[in-house]
């Protein structure tokens, strides 16, 4: 293989990880209603999280992937790291709340996932995520999901792609247990954002972070929390086989 062949290939590779990092969905809205402090990215209660650390985070990404990310897509993986950000400190005050044990995260399958080294930041951070996301929505209730539950994971689908039409795939849907469990989880970290008063500078929008995935054929959407107050403008976080299904 030759030089130009390797680096092309290479290339190709780091655009594909990138995008699938930076997987995002706009939605057309109204704008978030926000109070953060100049220079603070997100509240979680008393904890501040500052723009310049969610740079920090970004830019181990940016230099893991040998400045190689297109820059058009640095807006949307900004906004997945602050998103990861206000998660990973959420979910650790819920799994407290809910008396949850959180295992030791697999650091080693997210950083071969991403092709990010172990020891990157946003690894660390989004790997324990994910570990305490997984175990708290396989504790939750198992409880039948409300239609707007369904609404939004088939939107998901619709965004990737999916042709069928809604009334095709509800039943799909309501099957899946994971969706039936990410429903419930969806609602006691809809309490939990409310309790914290978690607040996100309206620069990055409303962020929002997939509580389990969904498989419908060969697409594969998501079920979402969504973090800060209520705009419709959403960014969903990361890995499309990063969240076990």
């Amino acid at each position: 293989m030759t030089e130009h062949s390797r680096t092309h290939r290479r290339g190709r590779r780091v655009r594909r990880v990138a995008a699938v990092l930076a997987l995002s969905a706009a939605i057309v809205g109204g704008a978030t209603a926000c109070n953060v402090q100049p220079g603070a990215a997100a509240f979680v209660a008393s904890d501040r999280i500052t723009q310049s650390q969610v740079n920090d985070v970004f830019q181990t990404v940016i230099d893991g992937y040998h400045n190689q990310v297109p820059t058009d897509q640095y807006g949307s993986i900004r906004r997945s790291v602050a998103a990861t950000m206000v998660m990973h400190d959420l979910v650790k005050r819920v799994a407290h709340d809910e008396g949850v044990t959180i295992p030791p995260a697999n650091y080693a399958q997210l950083a071969q996932e991403t092709n990010l080294p172990e020891s990157n930041p946003y690894v660390r951070l989004e790997a324990e995520t994910q570990a305490a996301v997984n175990t708290l929505r396989n504790a939750a209730n198992d409880t039948p999901p409300r239609e707007q539950d369904l609404r939004d994971v088939y939107d998901s689908l619709v965004r990737q792609g999916l042709q069928a039409s809604y009334a095709e795939i509800r039943t799909q849907l309501v099957a899946q247990q994971s969706v039936a469990k990410a429903a419930s989880l969806r609602g006691t970290f809809t309490a939990a954002i409310k309790k914290y008063k978690v607040d996100v500078n309206p620069r990055y929008g409303a962020l929002a972070y997939p509580l389990t995935a969904v498989q419908a054929g060969q697409i594969r959407g998501y079920l979402p929390v969504q973090l800060g107050k209520g705009s419709p403008d959403v960014v969903t976080v990361v890995n499309q086989n990063a969240i076990a299904s």
